[in-house]
């Protein structure tokens, strides 16, 4: 089959300069070759304990074959006198394959940014914010790629580029809430205010955190309603974030009757104790009278859950409240209701 056609008119081919061609194509494929072989034998002789090493071994482990096959060969044939039309679908084939192999060294950038910077960040969180930042990163080296295939076939980029700018102007002036939300979503997957599966109150709600995503942060609240907050509104709110309790301290009042005898309200602290303490991992601190109020006794009552689960501390309180009902009717301590009495002298 003739080739001829490939090549520019009257173009001389000579022994030397093929030879040259083969033997740039040949030393550069097996060097490549010897790379991935060598970086496969330390990727697999790393302990799997360090894993970046291990996976900087393996980006160079994991050249691709096409990229081996076709690097080499676009060097080999800048020797020949191919016409222009011919270099330039090598040019592009080329560029694939840089693009590939620069797109795998990114994703090892991307991992080590993760594990240094967003040590405390859990595995979930971590993993949703790798897979948008793989997709911005695989957008933007593509965009580079075709500006440069552009440049190649010699198609004026400039222009172009110009009014790409112009639009991004308008795009971020048009879409600046859009803008906020997004770069506060670093803001909170750097900073690790929370992390998901944490119970947090911010904005006025308050639930578990189920997404920690680009524009919204989506809670799920005891009712099991779900609830998504803009990141905006989340970085610029207070955040309670009740995950960090270890021990959960209660304190609530009961309001008696002045009827009530005083023998009575002296077995107060004591029956309150022995309820509390009945509970499992919830300690007794103390039961006090408070105040006496206007048609009342306010005794103010204190203990611990020893337990950081939120729902365990709303059940074991539900417990203690429903025994303290149960026990005050039997002793005839009765709770005082909203009233007000008026004596008037004769």
């Amino acid at each position: 089959m003739d080739f001829s056609f490939l090549f520019e008119d009257k173009a001389e081919i000579t022994m030397q300069v093929l030879l040259m061609a083969w033997w740039i194509f040949l030393l550069l494929f097996i060097g490549l070759l010897v790379v991935k072989l060598v970086f496969k034998f330390l990727f697999n002789k790393t302990s799997k304990d360090h894993t970046l090493r291990r996976e900087f071994f393996n980006v160079f482990a994991r050249i691709s074959w096409y990229s081996c096959l076709v690097i080499p060969l676009f060097f080999g044939l800048l020797f020949l006198p191919f016409k222009s039309e011919a270099r330039i679908v090598f040019a592009l084939l080329f560029i694939v394959a840089i693009v590939l192999e620069i797109w795998a060294f990114a994703k090892y950038i991307l991992m080590v940014v993760m594990e240094k910077w967003f040590r405390n960040q859990d595995a979930k969180t971590k993993k949703n914010l790798t897979e948008i930042i793989n997709t911005i990163l695989q957008i933007l080296i593509w965009i580079l790629a075709v500006l440069i295939v552009f440049d190649t076939i010699w198609i004026a980029i400039t222009p172009f580029i110009a009014s790409l700018g112009v639009w991004w102007i308008a795009v971020a002036f048009a879409s600046q809430r859009l803008l906020e939300d997004f770069f506060s979503s670093f803001s909170i997957m750097w900073s690790s205010p929370f992390r998901i599966w944490d119970w947090i109150a911010v904005s006025g709600y308050e639930g578990t955190v189920k997404k920690i995503g680009l524009r919204t942060t989506t809670l799920q609240t005891l009712e099991g309603a779900t609830v998504i907050i803009p990141n905006r509104s989340v970085v610029s709110d207070v955040i309670e974030n009740s995950w960090t309790i270890k021990t959960r301290r209660k304190r609530f009042s009961l309001s008696i009757t002045y009827e009530t005898p005083v023998e009575k309200y002296k077995k107060i602290p004591k029956i309150v104790e022995e309820i509390i303490n009945k509970q499992e991992a919830v300690e007794y601190e103390w039961a006090l009278l408070k105040d006496l109020q206007d048609s009342y006794v306010e005794v103010l009552v204190s203990y611990i859950v020893k337990n950081d689960d939120k729902i365990f501390a709303l059940k074991a309180h539900d417990k203690i409240l429903l025994e303290i009902l149960e026990v005050f009717a039997k002793e005839g301590i009765d709770f005082a209701y909203p009233t007000q009495t008026l004596y008037t002298k004769k």
